[in-house]
């Protein structure tokens, strides 16, 4: 049976975040957060799927992902590795993996500028979507004020002012 990451850090007592550290401090994994690899080591005990939701479209709309399930003996082959080496291998050792690892070379984009602009936040999104609707709505809250709104609510006021006046008639006529 496989085993993810985070089956395998219940294990160790880590979370899934750190156990992708731990296999990586000890040769398994080559890579970033959210972008790991096989090292040849890692390629023994694990194995990579790939997965794409596929629906067509425009790419972002088609997430691709790869899983990565660990065999059984991997529990074992790390104990045995961080008992050899408690402090995983070395710095030196782990440049080389990483750059003799596939697939491991740096995205350029070719129509970056240099800039440093980030995409809007969220919270910029939202009171700009908040203006536009402002600015399409206000056009029909007027009238919708004037013809709909102030007529019920004086309809509603003279009601009750006449079952006001009605009380206070038969209030002083009981007295």
């Amino acid at each position: 049976m496989g085993k993810s990451a985070r089956v395998l850090g219940q294990e160790f007592g880590r979370t899934a975040r750190e156990m992708n550290e731990l296999l990586k401090d000890h040769g398994y994994l080559y890579g970033n957060p959210g972008a790991y690899g096989l090292t040849e080591k890692g390629q023994q005990y694990a194995e990579e799927q790939y997965h794409s939701r596929g629906t067509g479209g425009y790419a972002q709309y088609n997430k691709s992902w790869e899983t990565r399930t660990w065999s059984d003996e991997t529990a074992a082959a790390l104990r045995a590795d961080m008992e050899a080496n408690p402090g995983g291998i070395g710095a030196e050792d782990a440049l080389t993996q990483e750059e003799d690892a596939p697939g491991n070379e740096p995205y350029v984009d070719p129509d970056d500028s240099g800039d440093d602009d980030s995409p809007p936040s969220w919270q910029t999104l939202a009171v700009a979507g908040a203006v536009v609707g402002a600015l399409l709505v206000a056009p029909h809250v007027k009238p919708f004020w004037n013809n709909k709104v102030k007529p019920a609510a004086k309809k509603l006021r003279d009601g009750w002012a006449k079952q006001g006046s009605a009380r206070e008639s038969a209030e002083s006529a009981d007295s």
